[in-house]
């Protein structure tokens, strides 16, 4: 008995299009390519229900004929290419014929165009992959091809979908791409009859503020460097601007962006000494390459590249970006002309004024956190600090080694605390609990702090507002994508609001979770590990004390929230062994 069978039309097509279509803005992405493809000098996108409903992309580019329209729908049907060797030297967007058909498998759609040799317009109904209805239209120049009921005759990859916020977020996303790469043409979205972006036909630099807003303006380095062949063009960010998230970097290989870790790693290691390590810098690179020493035919999305010398350009980004940065007196660099009494003087002046300041505010912060767990022994009264000990109260001081741990010794034996994973407990479990009530003290900046995001980020931070606010942050939605800060969660030594916000943003993204539950506990460890209770280096008798006491008054004192352990315990018989 045979049991070899070929798969009908539409499975194959579904199969297929699970590669190519995995959420609206794939759609977005390809259809955009199209029409970039199809010399369009204004693309509009139009979306309902973050793409879910609907998906409208309208271009004034050379359109199709009536069998054009149609046979474009057909896999591995394409103008771009006709034989193997032109996969060597593809200059288009688009080339391996499946965008549109997948969107035919999972979509009900309609397509209007007109080129120029027709008199008239012409107007495709496709449904499960078929088409259903054919008609002259009047319709101007140029194509709209719309996607409706997104993966409707797939239900089970349609409960997959993310939430409204999290689907509109992934199309901006792709949108920004797009447009970032092709600045002669003027992009316009369109969500829920409200306007995005409507970016007008410009240069990089005037696109990139247009995307990232005014701010950006004093924030760009020119990067330039050409070898041969091969060109690198565009903008990188001054290292005093870079952010604890990602999405603000864009890679591009002849106007085709794409994902490489290697090329980013090459960025990123050219700001080293510039800027933390968990900080990311903006840029927006172009390399423009001999198509035949790239391959970008190794997946569907067409975002992963294999470059025939991927040291040489490694090494290659890695120059341009360090001499960019060296250009503008961005590196350190020495200045043998310089009055060194002058500096040593200004240093001292500077260090003492900021000792003042410091000293002040973690005077003030650590009244705060005394305040607030100034019950914690009374209520645990009756329960040991440790299980083999009667009582909590003994002779042996705490003391700080390295400034990152605690030494103390507790009858026979020796306990080693982590300084910072001891905070992490006890922060994640004080916040947990408040995050339950929705309730928590708040402590009032002196001066409020403005954040500005790009439109992608501004949409995960209303997502999160609430639970934001929830930690004790009094916090306002400010302007079209900013808020002010004006309190911050009491108890807390010198925090960075703009770190932990970001660090928020950068986590979400990370895990791009929906549920409600799952949301509030990435906020919260993301939270425990960028605050601290106490920040200075040299503890006192006092913090060391209060920082062991509040860990064993956790549920879980053992582990901090990210599973590391909190503190370990040598008995003699350990620390015999080590000699």
């Amino acid at each position: 008995m045979n049991i070899i069978k070929k798969l009908p039309k539409s499975v194959a097509n579904q199969i297929a299009a699970g590669e190519v279509i995995q959420r609206p803005s794939s759609i977005v992405k390809e259809l955009i390519e199209n029409s970039i493809d199809a010399k369009s000098k204004v693309i509009k996108v139009i979306i309902k229900e973050s793409g879910k409903q609907s998906i409208n992309v309208v271009d004034d580019g050379v359109g199709m004929s009536k069998i054009d329209s149609i046979n474009c729908f057909e896999r591995h049907s394409t103008s771009k290419l006709s034989k193997a060797e032109d996969l060597f030297n593809i200059k288009t967007m688009g080339f391996r014929g499946e965008a549109l058909a997948s969107i035919a498998a999972v979509s009900e759609v309609v397509v209007k165009t007109k080129n120029n040799n027709d008199k008239t317009g012409h107007q495709i109904i496709f449904k499960d992959g078929e088409v259903i209805k054919e008609n002259s239209i009047n319709v101007e120049k140029g194509t709209s091809i719309t996607a409706k009921n997104l993966f409707y005759n797939i239900p089970v990859r349609r409960n997959f979908l993310k939430s409204d916020t999290v689907e509109l977020r992934h199309i901006i996303d792709e949108f920004v791409k797009c447009a970032i790469a092709n600045t002669e043409i003027n992009f316009i979205l369109v969500n829920e009859e409200n306007e995005i972006y409507n970016l007008e036909k410009s240069n990089l630099k005037k696109r990139i503020i247009s995307v990232f807003k005014k701010n950006y303006e004093n924030n760009l380095i020119t990067c330039k460097e050409k070898y041969g062949a091969i060109s690198i063009d565009g903008y990188i960010g001054k290292p005093e601007n870079s952010k604890n998230t990602r999405g603000e970097q864009f890679l591009y290989v002849n106007n085709r962006y794409v994902k490489s870790a290697y090329i980013n790693h090459a960025i990123k290691n050219s700001y080293e000494g510039l800027i933390d390590e968990k900080k990311f810098p903006f840029y927006v690179l172009f390399i423009n390459i001999n198509t035949e020493l790239v391959d970008i035919n190794i997946h569907p999305t067409k975002t992963e590249i294999k470059f025939e010398d991927d040291k040489l350009i490694y090494n290659l980004v890695k120059s341009s970006v360090k001499k960019s940065l060296d250009k503008y007196n961005v590196s350190p660099s020495l200045n043998f002309e310089t009055d060194i009494n002058f500096i040593e003087n200004l240093n001292t002046e500077n260090k003492q004024i900021k000792n003042k300041i410091t000293t002040e505010s973690h005077s003030r912060k650590k009244k705060d956190w005394i305040k607030i767990f100034e019950n914690v022994k009374s209520e645990n009264s009756e329960k040991f600090l440790f299980e083999d000990t009667p009582s909590i109260e003994n002779d042996n001081k705490p003391v700080q080694f390295l400034e990152n741990f605690i030494f103390k010794q507790v009858g026979k034996k020796l306990f080693v605390f982590n300084q910072k994973y001891c905070q992490q407990s006890i922060l994640y479990e004080k916040y947990k609990v408040t995050n339950i009530n929705k309730y928590t003290n708040t402590q009032q900046n002196l001066f409020p702090q403005y954040l500005e995001f790009n439109q992608s980020d501004f949409k995960i931070v209303q997502e999160i507002f609430d639970d934001i606010k929830s930690l004790g942050f009094n916090i306002d939605l400010f302007g079209e994508n900013s808020i002010v800060i004006n309190g911050i969660p009491s108890g807390l030594d010198d925090i960075n609001e703009k770190d932990i916000i970001e660090g928020f943003i950068e986590e979400i993204k990370n895990n791009n979770s929906d549920l409600n539950s799952e949301k509030r506990e990435i906020i919260l460890k993301s939270f425990s590990k960028r605050a601290r209770i106490i920040n200075n280096k040299n503890l006192s008798l006092t913090e060391m004390n209060l920082i062991i006491d509040r860990l064993f008054a956790c549920k879980n004192p053992k582990y901090s929230p990210g599973g590391k352990q909190n503190f370990i315990e040598l008995g003699i018989d350990k620390v015999e062994n080590l000699f």
